[in-house]
């Protein structure tokens, strides 16, 4: 855990020495990428040094160093630490990745709406002027095809008398 909360201090520091003005503040704020790929690369070496630690736990049990139940509690113990571990790195990561989608998806919308075409609105207009047409025919379709049965019914009830 305490490799953990050192790569969680060390990008709160690397963030707050990149960025000294109060940009954090605007919708436009990342953190560096360096930040994020040191995170993944911390994340790769953790894991490596855990499976070190069960390989080397391995051959101890085929040396016969280790046997039984107290080889299998050391096994678990590093599993565990492992899964805490990138559980928490995981949620760092989860949290750098959606603050970049939610920048690029800014930056991608902007360039989108400075790649419109300002007649596009008219395009947009007319198309849906032709749904609405559209629409009310078919509401009307409907209409007229309820409406003459119950013409009908009525006209049936008058025959009856």
């Amino acid at each position: 855990m305490a490799a953990i909360e050192s790569i969680r201090s060390l990008s709160n520091a690397q963030s707050r020495a990149d960025l000294h003005s109060n940009d954090h503040d605007s919708p436009d704020f990342r953190r560096p990428l360096t930040t994020k790929l040191h995170l993944y690369e911390a994340l790769y070496i953790l894991n490596r040094g855990f499976e070190a630690t069960m390989l080397g736990l391995h051959r101890l049990e085929e040396l016969g160093i280790f046997q039984g139940q107290g080889l299998d509690d050391y096994k678990v113990a590093v599993e565990l630490t492992r899964a805490e571990a990138n559980e928490d790195l995981a949620s760092i990561l989860q949290e750098y990745e959606e603050d970049d989608s939610a920048y690029w998806g800014r930056r991608h919308h902007e360039r989108e709406k400075q790649l419109k075409d300002p007649d596009d609105v008219f395009f947009a207009a007319r198309d849906r002027k032709k749904e609405i047409k559209e629409q009310i025919k078919e509401l009307q379709q409907g209409l007229s095809r309820q409406s003459p049965g119950k013409r009908r019914g009525r006209s049936r009830k008058k025959r009856r008398k």
